[in-house]
């Protein structure tokens, strides 16, 4: 930018730009005139008025190109055009309000600096994910590491910047707790078999859980049902048998209706999740390619087949003598009591009721349910592409990565180990001995459990 004054209080400026082809174009604007409230002439003192008249000029021959990303453009622009791109790819919107929540605070951190190289560094995105970490625990560190890195991915796609930061980026380790850290729980079905018998028929008082404040003044819960009864009110019982069942996410579960259950084939599909957006309410989302509800169909253990049937008989009785409201457009499995969609999250907090009354983990939640399936269909020796297909996961990798227990004893293993060295010894009939001699197998057999002779060894040897 150039400025040259022409006569006092009036200045002309002029500057270079590239127009939408490329060709550079000279700009050229002198000082507009402005007069004040009595209409004398005010002067330009300084050309900046004359500068902005270019500035002006220059935006309408060189317009943003369709919104173009460069690498001067800034982290809260990148964000905005992130988020567009993301709301054109039909991301969840729980998601998307996961997301701003993350951009809000970097925004807010470095929001004005450009996404070049220059101004934003690897070092840049470890600082800020070390922050969250630091604030907000290890899990929101990782969902803002996603959206964080997902951001200059899509610069990187648009010619913006060579290299993505975040991809180089160090994860804090030994990050403090925030709450209950490390997923749910691995249970057995040992486990499942207790706490399905608990909902149905435990006699184990179930109290109230209470807020922190009331647990201060001192309120207490009196004549608390039991676990039986308070399953039965909540109408929780039978959900949790089904989410054991089926292994399907909680929204899942909520979102399935009675025209898509199949009790002669034992199938069911899930068609629908249940979820709370932000402005709407709770809403049935169905979605053909959404990657949390595939709408896919899935057989059903017969315990799971003779609680549906049982289940289908008294909501038809129920609809006799509460019916539903003439806007009622799906026929839910599992309703709330007036008829309508029930809260995913409201859920959670009657399982922790019962969770707390019965003694059981903080981290058994129902996604332990989940894993549960995994565990069961991998120790019968089913393929990790069948579990993937029964929990609805696109990669069977991840099967394997998330919900197939590691580090768990394994005596089938040593077992196989055992048979394997024993028919061995058993065909060669030779073995060798501490002094590293060959020895006959019938010296040392009796050293080892279930061999064919029950002789000791010779105490000479």
């Amino acid at each position: 930018m150039r400025r040259r004054e022409i006569r006092p209080g009036h200045w002309e400026a002029d500057t270079w730009v590239r127009d939408r082809s490329g060709k550079p174009r000279r700009v050229r604007r002198v000082s507009p005139e402005r007069f004040d409230s009595i209409g004398r002439r005010i002067p330009d003192r300084d050309g900046s008025r004359a500068e902005a008249a270019v500035l002006a000029a220059a935006a309408a021959v060189a317009p943003d190109l369709g919104g173009e990303v460069t690498a001067s453009t800034t982290v809260a622009q990148l964000w905005t055009h992130y988020r567009e791109y993301l709301v054109k790819k039909g991301r969840a919107d729980n998601t998307l309000g996961l997301y701003d929540r993350w951009a809000n605070m970097l925004i807010g951190e470095y929001g004005f600096r450009r996404i070049g190289p220059e101004e934003f560094k690897t070092s840049t995105a470890e600082a800020f994910l070390e922050w969250v970490a630091a604030n907000h625990g290890r899990g929101s560190m990782l969902n803002a590491r996603s959206m964080l890195s997902g951001m200059f991915r899509y610069a990187v796609r648009k010619n913006a910047i060579d290299v993505n930061p975040v991809r180089e980026a160090e994860i804090p380790e030994n990050v403090e707790a925030k709450g209950r850290t490390g997923g749910a729980a691995t249970i057995d079905v040992e486990d499942l078999c207790f706490i399905l018998s608990s909902v149905y028929w435990s006699t184990v008082p179930c109290p109230r859980k209470l807020t922190k404040a009331e647990q201060k003044r001192g309120i207490r819960s009196y004549a608390p049902p039991t676990v039986a009864e308070y399953c039965e009110d909540a109408d929780l019982a039978d959900l949790i048998a089904i989410m054991g069942a089926i292994g399907q996410r909680p929204s899942q579960v909520l979102g399935l209706a009675w025209p898509f259950y199949n009790s002669k084939k034992r199938t069911i599909r899930t068609v629908g999740k249940v979820i709370r957006i932000k402005g709407k309410g709770l809403v049935r989302v169905v979605k053909d390619d959404d990657p949390k509800n595939p709408q896919g169909t899935i057989a059903l253990p017969d315990f799971a087949v003779e609680i549906l049937d049982r289940r289908r008989e008294q909501m038809e009785l129920r609809k006799r003598d509460n019916p539903p409201p003439d806007d009622y457009e799906v026929d839910l499995i599992f309703p709330s009591f007036e008829w309508t969609l029930r809260d995913p999250v409201n859920v959670n907090h009657q399982w922790q009721r019962v969770r707390e009354a019965l003694g059981l983990p903080d981290d058994l939640s129902p996604y332990a349910f989940r894993k549960l399936i995994a565990l069961v269909l991998d120790d019968e020796g089913l393929s990790a592409r069948v579990t993937a297909d029964v929990l609805q996961h696109a990669d069977p990798a991840m099967t394997q990565r998330k919900y197939m227990a590691r580090g768990r004893v394994h005596h089938d293993a040593a077992a196989v180990v055992h048979k394997a060295v024993m028919d061995g010894l058993r065909a060669d009939d030779r073995t060798w001995d501490g002094s590293g001699r060959r020895a006959p197998f019938r010296t040392l057999s009796g050293r080892f459990p279930g061999s064919d002779t029950n002789s000791a060894p010779d105490p000479a040897r």
